[in-house]
């Protein structure tokens, strides 16, 4: 005799030959996501913002936002596959996260005393919300159509590279790369439009997963406007955790 054990997570089923066939996939799905976070977590992510003026340094930190696309791009990375039950999606798998844009329309401003609201980020979010162009030949078009801005994390001198853990227990020991750190700089000079002593705002910033000359938004982040001046540098440190 052949013995069978169920483990049920709720809705119908039946047993054929030997295997549970769960009619109602989703509530593994909602099961997963109750109990060990996987709905509101997908990758993690921490942007550390540096704008250094004339008058000083200026900081701010944050955790941005994976988008609903980003999270499909690293499950269709991972399984080299874009198939799902009904059919096939947009083909990511040859995609990699290279590039970022900064843009303005990431917070509004108002009263008195002044109180900063964040327009975003949202789960869905496909583009920044205004996004800079910052004038450079060979950088890319952002997805909401702004032309010049979405420039290669290792232009100017940002970096790209993993970082270790390590973990110690239960008789043994190991040290794994799954922090992805990224080291984005808008240099002295840069939006090449803005005027010597003028400045633009700058509050929201995104990463994104790049083929060719296409981009498409992995994260996203917004906060408190920071005002740039084209003498200024501002250096963006994201941090990516799977």
């Amino acid at each position: 005799m052949n013995y069978v054990s169920i483990l049920l997570y709720g809705g119908n089923f039946h047993v054929l030959n030997d295997n549970v066939i769960v009619k109602e996939d989703y509530k593994i799905f909602d099961k997963l996501a109750n109990e060990m976070g996987y709905k509101t977590r997908g990758p993690l992510g921490w942007v550390q913002i540096y704008l250094q003026t004339k008058n000083g340094l200026i900081f701010d930190e944050g955790p941005n936002l994976v988008t609903a696309q980003g999270r499909e791009y690293v499950a269709q990375r991972v399984f080299n596959s874009n198939a799902y039950s009904g059919g096939v999606r947009s083909d990511w798998t040859s995609y990699v996260i290279s590039h970022f844009a900064v843009g303005s329309g990431g917070s509004v401003v108002a009263g008195a005393p002044p109180t900063v609201t964040l327009n975003g980020p949202y789960i869905c979010d496909t583009g920044l919300i205004t996004a800079t162009s910052l004038g450079v030949a060979g950088y890319l078009t952002e997805p909401g159509g702004t032309t010049l801005a979405v420039k290669s994390i290792t232009a100017s001198g940002g970096t790209r590279y993993l970082e270790s853990s390590s973990y110690s227990g239960g008789g043994s020991s190991c040290t794994y790369y799954t922090k992805m750190k990224c080291t984005c700089i808008i240099p002295n000079g840069e939006p090449s439009s803005l005027a010597p002593g003028a400045t633009t705002k700058i509050d929201e910033a995104g990463l994104y997963f790049v083929s060719g000359s296409t981009a498409k938004l992995f994260s996203h982040i917004c906060f408190a406007p920071k005002w740039k001046e084209k003498e200024s540098v501002l250096t963006i440190q994201w941090y990516i955790l799977f």
